[in-house]
């Protein structure tokens, strides 16, 4: 639970009004938290101790030529064995910083030799390259972020320049690849580059159409963490008013998984700042901003944030429009230390982590423990255990039993999972979390029933099944309340989604090969569906070239893959020529070329009811000339070693799919993509 401490300040106006930046470092198992204000200001610097409000260390007033001329960021870094704060100093032409000694204090004021992009800095990250440290500059005034690496007397030497602007810039590495996130609020601006380990020069990633999907405006803050095997990235949106979780793939792609907007039930509208924090397995998420107050969320396993709660701003807070916040775990409590731009002082907000549990995945029955779990389900039937604790058990791809046990419990459900079943919901106490279904908002969207031991909740082709743990009958105000609380959650992939098509792209005709771990030409925007013998749907869409992780647990699984394209009308690959093909078909005649083979009695049969007709060559010639159809155009996939031969002018009779084995999360499997309406020679 969120629990106001206190506020500190060290009673000068200059220090504790208009920070605009905090900073954390830890000596010898100490964390120290640094707060820069602008000109004529200075450092301050806050010892923080476990169950204790923070202790003033030291400060420092900015003097001589920087006193008018320095910024309001500051960042901790190593150069030549030597901890230093860096400042943004817009006058200088190398790095300017304060030397930091063991105890956390403040010493004496460096600068290195000139820079290619001049010392005024917006952003700020360092890396490690093996046994050489990188640091990536963002240079305000030329709209490039210069590589620099550090030597071991703490010079810097020039890597590259690459085109590009940030005020916010972070470090992270996924598989052998080590890569740079950076965000701009002015330009709305969301980069990925990819570290050449050898040279230390930038190479930019096109990450347009994940990023295009999620609609953020205003892009204040990005914030990085290696939790759960895999690298995740957080954005702020300041204009959006939210914030946004992508999974970054070892190739530099992002993936998004979750993309939440602020409420009245959460405090992040015009998000300023955000932190993140792994602690004994598990990753939070702290946000605030123009809301007074700030949220705290937890990141599951597979990229979602789940709200755990809300602070707002009180009579004896600071939290009008905050401007930056920090999260330190010291001893058993997070320690979120939040600065405003209207109250003096910095914030104290702890919340405990004492009783941590297990972070488990699994099929057959998974079992928690006595503290605060957090469970999910798999794509095959699952029980979820939770015991003792607060946990959060989170649903499967497959049936899945759920048992909270004594604690505050969360269930989260998630779309497209088998029937879900709660065995011991406890009004008031427990919750339900249901905002991965597409586009619910209320509980007035659910079909909500009452029965004897509890509730039936529909959605769409969602169910569950509650009982309480009293035995009795539950209302909807019993699960619900007033209402879901919590933010809104936006759909970050429609694929599936009646009604809505994925993005249409070319493909590939005829045989083609579907790897997981490779590029996959055919697979542009697709559809990837595995349905495991007894389990639950896994579906993920293919990026712009065709890569896709189905993010499956280790070990083999027999199913069915399925592909689902639907088709560019931009490619021109059905015209009217294909039209008069089937028109040639239906009335008994072959095709131009010569005998129509299995695969062109498919691809005429774009009506899909087994037969080949005039009604065929006209759905052709409406999407042809761009009219609308009822028979939509798209690309089926099948066995490349299924049995056609008994596909006739009136029987076209076959099946989609492919039967698979699934080894350790890799697909691999040879397929025949055929696009309806489209005929051409097999």
């Amino acid at each position: 639970m969120l629990q106001f401490q206190s506020m500190v300040a060290t009673g000068s106006a200059a220090l504790d009004s208009g920070i605009g930046d905090t900073a954390l470092k830890t000596f010898n198992g100490d964390t120290y938290l640094y707060t820069v204000t602008g000109p004529a200001g200075g450092v301050t610097v806050w010892r923080l101790v476990e169950g204790a409000i923070p202790q003033l260390v030291d400060t420092e007033y900015y003097t001589g030529t920087i006193t008018f001329v320095v910024g309001r960021s500051g960042v901790p870094v190593t150069l030549g064995g030597q901890d230093q704060l860096v400042l943004d100093v817009n006058t200088s032409t190398g790095l300017v910083g304060y030397d930091l000694n063991s105890d956390g204090s403040i010493g004496d004021l460096q600068e290195t030799g000139t820079l290619a992009g001049g010392g005024d800095v917006s952003a700020l990250v360092q890396m490690s390259l093996g046994s050489t440290d990188l640091l990536a500059i963002a240079h305000e005034g030329t709209g490039q972020i210069g590589t620099y690496f550090v030597n071991g007397d703490g010079t810097l030497s020039l890597a590259g320049l690459a085109v590009g602007e940030a005020d916010s810039m972070q470090a992270v590495q996924s598989g052998a690849g080590q890569f740079v996130v950076s965000a701009d609020a002015a330009t709305n601006a969301i980069s990925v580059f990819q570290v050449d380990a050898g040279t230390g020069m930038l190479a930019a990633i096109d990450n347009t159409s994940a990023i295009e999907t999620l609609g953020i405006a205003v892009p204040t803050a990005v914030e990085v963490v290696e939790a759960y095997g895999q690298s995740w990235i957080v954005v702020a949106g300041s204009a959006s008013n939210s914030l946004s979780v992508m999974k970054l793939s070892d190739t530099g792609n992002l993936i998004p998984t979750d993309h939440v907007l602020d409420t009245l039930d959460t405090r992040f509208e015009s998000v300023q700042d955000l932190s993140l924090i792994e602690v004994d397995g598990r990753v939070f998420v702290v946000a605030g901003g123009g809301d007074d107050g700030i949220t705290l969320f937890t990141l599951t396993p597979n990229g979602q944030l789940v709200h755990l709660e809300s602070f707002a701003d009180t009579l004896g807070s600071g939290l009008q429009n905050i401007q930056s916040l920090s999260v330190a775990h010291v001893g058993d409590e997070l320690q979120i230390l939040v600065t405003s731009q209207q109250d003096a002082g910095v914030n104290l907000l702890t919340t405990s982590v004492s009783e941590l549990g297990a972070v488990s995945e699994g099929f057959g029955t998974v079992n928690g423990t006595a503290l605060n779990d957090m469970l999910s389900g798999s794509i095959l039937q699952t029980s979820l255990l939770g015991g003792a604790g607060d946990d959060i058990l989170i649903a499967g791809a497959g049936a899945t039993t759920m048992t909270g046990g004594a604690g505050a419990d969360i269930f989260v459900m998630q779309s497209g999972s088998d029937p879900t079943t709660i065995t011991d919901f406890e009004v008031g106490v427990d919750r339900l979390d249901l905002f991965d279904y597409l586009l619910l908002r209320t509980p007035s969207q659910l079909t909500f029933t009452v029965t004897a031991q509890g509730a039936e909740i529909e959605y769409r082709d969602e169910l569950i099944q509650i009982y309480s743990a009293s035995g009795g009958p539950l209302s909807s105000s019993d699960v619900f309340g007033t209402g879901f609380g919590g933010p809104d959650h936006i759909p970050v992939d429609f694929a599936g989604f009646e009604g809505l098509e994925s993005n249409g792209s070319p493909g590939i005709q005829g045989e083609i090969s579907v790897n997981s771990e490779t590029t996959n030409p055919g697979l542009t925007d697709a559809e990837i569906k595995f349905t495991p013998n007894g389990g639950g749907t896994v579906s993920v869409t293919a990026d712009d070239e065709g890569r896709f992780d189905l993010d499956m647990p280790s070990g083999s699984f027999s199913g069915e893959l399925d592909i689902v394209k639907s088709y560019s009308t931009a490619s021109k690959e059905i015209n009217a020529l294909d039209a008069l093909q089937v028109l040639r078909l239906s009335v008994g005649l072959d095709p131009t070329w010569g005998p129509a083979s299995p695969e062109n009695l498919i691809a005429a049969d774009i009506t899909q009811d087994g037969t080949i007709n005039a009604l065929d060559a006209l759905a052709i010639l409406q999407v042809a000339v761009g009219k609308p159809s009822a028979h939509n155009a798209e690309w089926v996939f099948m066995d490349a070693d299924a049995d056609l031969s008994g596909i006739t002018r009136n029987n076209v009779d076959y099946e989609t799919g492919v039967d698979i084995v699934v080894v350790d999360g890799v697909v691999s499997a040879d397929m025949t993509s055929i696009l309806l309406g489209n005929l051409e020679a097999f």
